[in-house]
């Protein structure tokens, strides 16, 4: 399954969740924030940058249309905030897209477990288009 994500600079994915509900009465499915993540996990509020208020992770139906958002990272640009999430179904098949993707590009985060996920992965294709890639749950 194929999911367009949208990430927010400067913590501003929840303002901007609100702004699309009232805009084009957007559904939210759910939302997660830096404070939701286990203690022990990357995503951990004591992580440098984090704020117990950043969205790590929102679904939304806009116009039928199931769309990821959350808070970026520092330093991310307007322009620079779009990119797939991609659900798979098993592990190999997330190991084999992400090594074929990186071939050119740029790992952002290397393939592992997460707390949501058997395994998860973060690259920029050569082509400049960001992918997240994770197994189905």
């Amino acid at each position: 399954m194929l999911i367009p994500a949208v990430h927010f600079p400067n913590g501003t994915c929840a303002e901007a969740i609100s702004f699309y509900q009232e805009v084009f009465n957007a559904k939210v499915i759910s939302i997660s924030y830096e404070r939701d993540a286990p203690p022990d996990s990357e995503h951990a509020v004591s992580s440098a940058g984090k704020s117990r208020d950043n969205v790590m992770h929102a679904e939304l139906i806009i116009s039928g249309a199931r769309v990821n958002m959350a808070d970026g990272t520092e330093g991310i640009l307007p322009g620079d905030m779009f990119l797939f999430n991609v659900f798979l179904d098993s592990a190999g098949e997330v190991a084999g897209a992400f090594d074929r993707l990186k071939e050119g590009g740029q790992v952002l985060t290397e393939l592992g477990p997460q707390f949501w996920t058997p395994l998860y992965g973060a690259v920029k294709d050569r082509f400049g288009i960001c992918w997240q890639i994770m197994a189905n749950a």
